[in-house]
């Protein structure tokens, strides 16, 4: 299985990277990436796109850093904008991803200040890739969406076909196979318009990769086939070595493990040119794989061991999962102990990562596990265990398929539009040819009176033939009303079913996607325009609860799945009750709820958290006829506008990342509490205040931060260091 973490789109931005950087007079950025002048990056033959292609990734560096320093030296804002963002890709490259997104929000901040749009998309689908090779798909999709729409608004289609890639590599990596496949081919046609070689063969690599997994490995060899015709042609070592990766994984499945030990050997040499170390490494797992397969187990096992250290040394997170599910599977035929432990730790990383699809495999092993040890009513209840998680993944995959039938509806109703347009146009012919009779009809009357009769009898036959073609378009008309009238039902229903989860009724992370960006907006602009203060302010604000249950997974392994959902249900129906009904709740993921008050005043945020903590004690659960429980849970909350004095000083995503942080500081904290940020504090309090860990961690000036706890010294803030 490959590495969710694979950098099999970076090459993209490389390739693309005419690596041109443009002059301080340049106000365009080309669509994808960045360009680097050629003047400014040594030019010609030996410029940063060739030294790139071959591996030089220290030289090309050095190059892209000495014209950094020039262009600041001559305040070019613009082109040093570009070289961070050059230099995001190299880091990117190498598998440094915080370093990798810290330069590439640097740059997006300054092309966001000169609204420079393509700029912006292309920033946005290199922070959504940073974020899926660390193993982080929703917040991927999110971004590559963003750029989905600023190249829909531009219409790009180049951009828009590029995009699609993007989504599809991410929904292939989080085992929704047909959706994957549906984005990937529909991008592959225009992709080969724009004679993008380089974004054809990852296309075709990632079909490839598609058909294998799902067992078809005799059409994934041809994909892969017509990938290395398209590689042939470019000269660059990333792509060599991917196409060696995916082409050893193959051979692999089907048996032939000389070729792929000959591939993946291929592939470690061309990743660790590049010094690209958790590419190296998911080649490196392969080839211990293979080994194993060839029944080379203690040679396979000990490779895999050592790649398990590098890969947790490098920070490899998505990686250390597929190895702790090849290992799961090399100790299973005679260490079942090791096996057990290697379930265990991969199982967990897949939850975290919300990975249904890697959860069934381990739930796979894990029942062979247990049927080697006899035990089979474990067996029994780790197959129940593997069809559920395989059974949401087609459920999440079904919701795809309702967004993409929501897009076949919108094509239909274009051409239905297009037909009654049409139907309009026949209407008009037609009064166009009565015109034209009635006028021979008028010198016809100055004719012999033999003409007369057949005068006439022409005429009631044309009033005959309008009468038809009237209720003919009659009826017509009233077809289309009929079925537009259906359409339009069927694309409400299915834009409400897209925006709720199932299993609670509160809103998705879709909903909020859509309607959050306009809120904050809002809560800003209060500040920004109206500069509230006193009572003026008591509706200027957003406020921000993220709840998550305590010890959750316990009452899973104790009472069943089944009693966990009822839970989850139940507190749903309290959320309601705590908050109002304009307030907007969100089933974050599991057993985490986001709940967003708006026009709200920052000074009921304790009010209502204390309110939600209380009513949790309050609440019995019920978990069946017979049983109830009493659950608590842990909360961070924050408000928006943090400063209202600065109100656009944080993205939204930095006021996720400081909700999170006060949800497990709060958990780290002894849980059953709560942890909240309300705002700056006075001026006279600055100097007597000590910043706390997690006002280190984001650069925040002295902030009023209150707790349910006796006092913020027994807050532990490890999760903020």
């Amino acid at each position: 299985m490959i590495t969710r973490g694979s950098l099999n789109l970076l090459m993209l931005c490389l390739f693309a990277l005419v690596f041109t950087l443009v002059s301080a007079q340049a106000k365009g950025h080309p669509l994808r990436h960045i360009s680097l002048d050629s003047e400014h990056y040594g030019g010609g033959s030996s410029g940063v796109q060739l030294l790139v292609a071959q591996g030089n990734i220290q030289q090309a560096e050095q190059q892209i850093v000495d014209a950094l320093a020039q262009a600041r030296a001559n305040n070019e804002d613009n082109a040093v904008a570009l070289g961070v963002h050059a230099l995001g890709h190299l880091s990117l490259l190498k598998n440094l991803y915080p370093l990798a997104l810290t330069q590439f929000q640097t740059s997006l901040n300054y092309f966001k200040s000169t609204n420079q749009s393509l700029a912006i998309a292309d920033l946005y689908t290199d922070i959504g890739r940073t974020y899926r090779v660390m193993g982080l798909y929703q917040s991927a999709l999110s971004y590559f969406n963003l750029a989905k729409e600023i190249y829909h608004q531009q219409n790009r289609n180049d951009g828009i076909a590029l995009q699609q890639l993007e989504i599809g590599v991410s929904l292939r990596q989080l085992g929704q196979f047909e959706s994957a496949l549906s984005q990937l081919e529909r991008a592959l046609p225009l992709l080969r318009e724009t004679n993008d070689n380089a974004a054809s063969a990852l296309a075709l690599m990632n079909i490839a990769r598609v058909y294998s997994d799902v067992g078809k490995n005799d059409q994934a060899l041809l994909y892969l086939k017509d990938a290395e015709q398209l590689i042939r042609t470019l000269s660059m070592s990333l792509l060599n070595a991917e196409l060696g990766y995916h082409l050893g994984k193959v051979y692999a499945s089907v048996g032939n493990y000389d070729d792929a030990l000959r591939y993946l050997n291929s592939s470690i040499e061309g990743f660790s040119k590049l010094g690209a170390l958790c590419d190296k490494g998911k080649a490196t797992a392969s080839y211990g794989e293979a080994l194993i397969a060839g029944q080379q187990y203690a040679q396979g096992r000990q490779l895999l061991l050592k790649e398990l250290t590098d890969a947790t040394a490098n920070n490899c997170t998505t990686l250390l999962t597929d190895i702790h599910l090849a290992l799961a599977d090399a100790y299973l035929p005679d260490d079942q102990e090791k096996a057990q432990y290697h379930i265990e730790a991969g199982l967990e990383q897949a939850i975290d990562r919300e990975e249904l699809y890697t959860q069934s495999q381990f739930q796979a092993v894990r029942v062979k596990l247990y049927v080697q040890q006899q035990n089979y009513e474990a067996a029994f209840e780790a197959l129940q265990r593997q069809r559920k998680l395989e059974s949401t993944s087609l459920d999440q995959r079904r919701s795809l398929a309702l967004l993409y039938l929501q897009s076949q509806i919108d094509a239909e109703r274009q051409a239905q539009a297009l037909t009654l347009l049409s139907k309009n146009q026949a209407i008009e012919l037609s009064k166009a040819e009565q015109q034209q009779l009635r006028t021979k009809m008028l010198y016809g009357s100055l004719m012999a009176s033999l003409l007369f009769v057949f005068l006439f009898w022409s005429r009631v036959n044309q009033k005959q033939r309008s009468s038809l073609l009237k209720r003919e378009v009659k009826r017509r008309t009233q077809e289309l009303e009929i079925k537009n009238a259906e359409l339009e039902s069927a694309y409400q229903a299915l834009e409400r079913a897209s925006l709720l989860d199932p299993l609670t009724g509160l809103y998705n992370r879709q909903y909020l996607n859509n309607q959050l960006p306009q809120e904050i907006h809002r809560a800003q602009q209060n500040y920004l325009v109206h500069k509230p203060v006193g009572a003026d302010a008591a509706n200027a604000d957003l406020v921000c609860f993220l709840l998550d249950i305590d010890n959750f997974k316990h009452i899973n392994d104790t009472y069943g799945h089944l009693a966990g959902d009822r839970i989850l249900i139940q507190l749903s129906k309290l959320l309601r009750s705590v908050f109002r009904p304009s307030d907007m709740l969100i089933r974050w993921g599991g057993e985490e709820f986001l709940a967003v008050c708006r026009n709200t005043s920052r000074l009921e945020a304790v009010t209502l958290a204390t309110r939600l903590h209380q009513s949790l004690h309050q609440e019995s659960f019920s978990l069946n006829d017979q049983t109830r429980l009493k659950i608590t849970c842990s909360i961070g909350f924050c408000v928006l506008p943090l400063y209202p004095d600065d109100p656009t000083k944080l993205e939204w995503s930095e006021y996720f990342a400081i909700l999170d942080d006060c949800l497990y500081a709060a958990k780290s904290s002894g849980k059953d509490c709560w942890i909240g940020l309300l705002g700056e504090k006075s001026r006279s309090q600055h100097q007597s205040h000590q910043l706390s860990p997690l006002e280190e961690k984001y650069n925040l000036p002295p902030t009023r931060i209150q707790t349910s706890l006796n006092h913020l010294s027994a807050v532990n803030w490890n999760c903020a260091e």
